[in-house]
C-alpha cells in the first residue's frame, strides 16, 4: 500500500460571484446543464420495426426527467437516406420517416417542455446528402445553385485525376467525378455527403434560416453543430503536406496533415456569426437557444471558437472538450488531473466548462476504462463545475455491444477494417431490461444487435438496485444542482501516477473557504492510503460513493487517514 498527500487549500479555478448569481436567469440556464445525449435510432422502438424513433423517445420521457438532467440532444433525425445514419441531410426542415413526422416531433418537444426538458437537435451544416435538392439541381448546373458546392476540374482537365490530393475522412480521395457536370465535387466524408461552400454568402443565409426554423418557428432550445471544423476550406485549393505518421497507408485521412481543409480563418467566423444570429432569436423568445459545437482539436485551435479573448465577439457557447475521449485502461491520476487543469487554467473565465466522456463516434467509457470505474467518472464530471454532458447509455454502465461485420450498418464496405473503425459497437440498442431484445421493441429483431451484456447491466435492475449505477446517476444530478446554486468557487485537481485522482470546491463566503466538497477516487486495483492535509482534523461525511465503495451516504471519515479500496471513489463534504 502506498500514500498520497493532499493538499486541500490549493486554488486553480474561480468562478466569480456576479457570474455564478445569473445562473438562475432563463439566458444562463445552459451555464450548468447536464445534457443527455439520445441516439434515436437505438433508444426506444415504439412500432416493432426494430429502429427506435420519436414516439419511443416520448414513451420514456418521465424516465429523463426523473434522470435529473437539464436537457436532451438528439441525434440526427432529419430526413435523409441515412448513408451516414443521418448525417447526410436531404432536408432540413423535416423528419426522416423512419423516426415519425414533424408532427410527432413537435408532440415530442411540447411533452419535453412540460417535463422542464430543453431540447437540442444534431445540425450539420458541413455537408448535405447527394440526394438534397440543391445539389441536384447543382449538379446540373441550375443557378444559384450551381455555386452551393464546391465544383473544380481535374488536374489538366483529367477525368480521373481529382484537382488535388486531399483525402476523405474515411479513406480514399475527397473528390468524386460527376458525369452530369463533368467536374470534381468535394466531400469529406462519403461520397454521398457533399460540402456545401460556405464562402457563398447564399450557403449562409440558407443555412441561417434553418436555424431560424427550428430555433424560432418552433421553439427548439438549441443545436449541436456537427463536425465544424471542416466547414470552410483553403481557397487556394493546395495540396496537404504529408503527415509522417509510421505506418499509415497513402490513402488513409491521417496520411496528409489537414493545415488546408480543418480549422480554417473563415471557419472561426462562421460560427460567430451564427451566434450572432441565435443571439437575435434569444433575444426575441427572452430564453437562450443555444449552439454546442464539435470540432475535437487541441485546446488552443478549440478556443476561438468560443470567441475571443474579451468576449466581445462570441461563437459557440460551448465548444465540445473531447479530452478525456482518449482516456483508456492505463489512465492514471496524474493524465486525467492534468487534462482537468488545462481546462481550469487556460479558459477565460467568460466562458463556460463543460465535460464529456462519450459518444455515439467512440467507444464507451465502460469499455474504454473499464466498467469498475463508471461511477468514478460520472462522479467526476457531476463535481466539475461548468456542463456535464452524459450519452445514453453510460448512466447505466453500458459497454459496447458485439456485431459482427455482416452484422453491422456503419462501414461494412471492408470487413478486415470492420473492427477497428465501424462506430456501430457503441451504438447498440439501450438496455430497458433483461429481455430478449433488452425492452428496446417488442418486435422480432433489432436493427443492430442487442448486447448479451443486457442480463447484467439494465434500467429495470438497476432502478431497484440503490447502490446501482443508474440510482448513483440519479444523487450526482441532485447533487449538481445544490453545488452549482453556490455563488462563489474555486476547484482544484490532483493526481498521480499511482492512480488517485482528487478534485476539490469550495464555497467562498466573505473571502473565506466553506461548504468544502471533494471528489477522490483510486483508479488502480490495489489499496491506496490516502492523506487529506488541512490545517485541522476535520471529520467529512460520505456525500456519494461508488458502487464498489464498503462505504455508504452518511458515513464519517476523517482528513487526516483514508483508505480507499481499489476503484473506490467518494463525494465528501463537511459534516
Amino acid at each position: 500500500m502506498w500514500k498520497l498527500t493532499i493538499f486541500f487549500y490549493f486554488s486553480i479555478y474561480c468562478l466569480d460571484s456576479n457570474k455564478a448569481s445569473q445562473l438562475s436567469t432563463d439566458d444562463d440556464w445552459w451555464k450548468t446543464a447536464t445534457f443527455y445525449q439520445i441516439y434515436p435510432k437505438s433508444f426506444k422502438d415504439s412500432d416493432g420495426n426494430g429502429i427506435g424513433d420519436l414516439q419511443g423517445v416520448i414513451e420514456k420521457l418521465d424516465y429523463i426527467k426523473d434522470l435529473g438532467v437539464t436537457g436532451v440532444w438528439l441525434s440526427p433525425i432529419f430526413k435523409s437516406p441515412q448513408a451516414d445514419n443521418g448525417y447526410d441531410i436531404s432536408d432540413y426542415r423535416d423528419i426522416d420517416p423512419q423516426f415519425g413526422t414533424l408532427e410527432i416531433f413537435l408532440e415530442l418537444l411540447k411533452e419535453a417542455h412540460q417535463r422542464g426538458i430543453k431540447v437540442i437537435l444534431d445540425y450539420v451544416p458541413n455537408h448535405t446528402s447527394e440526394q438534397h435538392e440543391w445539389f441536384k439541381k447543382s449538379e446540373n448546373g441550375e443557378k444559384p445553385y450551381d455555386e452551393y458546392y464546391i465544383w473544380k476540374d481535374g488536374k489538366n482537365g483529367s477525368k480521373t485525376e481529382p484537382p488535388n490530393n486531399w483525402l476523405g475522412v474515411f479513406g480514399h480521395s475527397a473528390w468524386t467525378w460527376s458525369e452530369k457536370r463533368q467536374q470534381f465535387y468535394y466531400h469529406k466524408f462519403l461520397k454521398e455527403q457533399p460540402d456545401l461552400d460556405y464562402r457563398n454568402p447564399l450557403v449562409r443565409k440558407e443555412m441561417k434560416d434553418v436555424l431560424s426554423f427550428w430555433l424560432d418557428t418552433h421553439n427548439v432550445d438549441g443545436v449541436r453543430m456537427d463536425a465544424i471544423a471542416s466547414l470552410v476550406e483553403d481557397a487556394a485549393f493546395l495540396d496537404e503536406p504529408k503527415s509522417n505518421i509510421p505506418g499509415v497507408p497513402d490513402f488513409q485521412y491521417d496520411y496528409l496533415t489537414h493545415i488546408y481543409t480543418e480549422n480554417q480563418p473563415e471557419t472561426y467566423e462562421v460560427v460567430y456569426e451564427w451566434r450572432s444570429h441565435l443571439e437575435s432569436i434569444s433575444k426575441k423568445k427572452e430564453s437562450s437557444r443555444i449552439c454546442m459545437a464539435e470540432d475535437g482539436a487541441n485546446f488552443t485551435v478549440t478556443l476561438p471558437y468560443y470567441g475571443n479573448a474579451n468576449g466581445s465577439v462570441l461563437g459557440a457557447h460551448f465548444p465540445f472538450n473531447f479530452f478525456f475521449l482518449p482516456l483508456n485502461t492505463t489512465s492514471n491520476g496524474a493524465e486525467i488531473a492534468s487534462i482537468i487543469n488545462e481546462w481550469l487554467i487556460r479558459l477565460p473565465k467568460i466562458y463556460t466548462l463543460n465535460w464529456v466522456l462519450g459518444n455515439h463516434d467512440n467507444h464507451r467509457i465502460a469499455s474504454r476504462v473499464g466498467k469498475e470505474k463508471v461511477d468514478a467518472l460520472n462522479m467526476l464530471t457531476a463535481v466539475l463545475p461548468g456542463i456535464q454532458v452524459t450519452y445514453n447509455g453510460e448512466e447505466i454502465g453500458m459497454e459496447d455491444g458485439e456485431v459482427t461485420c455482416e452484422q453491422g450498418d456503419d462501414l461494412t464496405s471492408n470487413c478486415t477494417l470492420y473492427p477497428s473503425v465501424s462506430r456501430d459497437f457503441e451504438r447498440t440498442p439501450f438496455q430497458w431490461d433483461n429481455s430478449e431484445f433488452a425492452g428496446f421493441t417488442n418486435g422480432t429483431s433489432t436493427w443492430l444487435p442487442v448486447s448479451r451484456n443486457k442480463d447484467n447491466c439494465n434500467v429495470a435492475d438497476q432502478l431497484k438496485d440503490d447502490r446501482s449505477h443508474l440510482n448513483i446517476y440519479k444523487s450526482l444530478q441532485k447533487l449538481r444542482q445544490t453545488l452549482n446554486s453556490r455563488s462563489e468557487i474555486e476547484v482544484s485537481a490532483q493526481g498521480n501516477d499511482k492512480n488517485i485522482l482528487a478534485v476539490v470546491r469550495f464555497n467562498k463566503v466573505n473571502g473565506a473557504n466553506s461548504d468544502l466538497v471533494e471528489f477522490i477516487c483510486n483508479l488502480g486495483n490495489s489499496a491506496a492510503d490516502v492523506t487529506l492535509v488541512d490545517n485541522n482534523n476535520i471529520a467529512l461525511k460520505v456525500l456519494i460513493s461508488s458502487k464498489n465503495s464498503k462505504r455508504k451516504p452518511g458515513d464519517i471519515v476523517s482528513s487526516r487517514t483514508l483508505v480507499l479500496d481499489p476503484y473506490e471513489a467518494l463525494i465528501l463534504g463537511e459534516v
